[in-house]
């Protein structure tokens, strides 16, 4: 006579694999997400600095249009097409407000101003002016400079 033995077939993942797994997945996660933040912050720094550029082309068309850059002597400003960046955003989605923060009928300076996700951003407040002068206002922080703000 025989004696069989069914064996039975195990499936399914022990807990060894499955916290080795998680394991993997911490260390990858660990190492990708800062350089994600990093990416989509970028992003966001480069839309801002196109608006205010194309903000800032508006302020020369007006200016050839207009022979200043105010719309009366009492110095009020012209509307700018873009006023929060990323363009169209509204509540919570707004990364900076943009606005003109001085003007008169030879001059202006734009701003635009973190906000929301963006707030404490290293590279504060964006300026540009009627000689396209590019600048940040407030205290840059994590060693960022005007130049390094301007370009990443």
């Amino acid at each position: 006579m025989h004696s069989t033995r069914h064996k039975q077939l195990q499936t399914g993942f022990t807990l060894l694999e499955v916290m080795i797994t998680l394991v993997i997945v911490s260390i990858i996660t660990a190492i990708a997400y800062p350089s994600y933040v990093n990416n989509v912050t970028r992003a966001r720094r480069a839309e801002v600095r196109g608006l205010l550029s194309e903000n800032a082309q508006f302020m020369e068309r007006f200016f050839t249009e207009n022979n200043s850059y105010t719309l009366d002597l009492a110095g009020a400003a012209p509307v700018l097409p873009v006023l929060v960046s990323p363009r169209t955003a509204s509540g919570t989605k707004v990364m900076y407000n943009i606005s003109i923060l001085a003007s008169t009928q030879t001059t202006f300076t734009m701003q635009a101003v973190p906000v929301n996700v963006m707030a404490s951003d290293a590279c504060v407040t964006y300026t540009i002016n009627n000689l396209g002068q590019k600048n940040n206002t407030g205290t840059l922080t994590g060693g960022m400079t005007v130049d390094t703000c301007w370009s990443k």
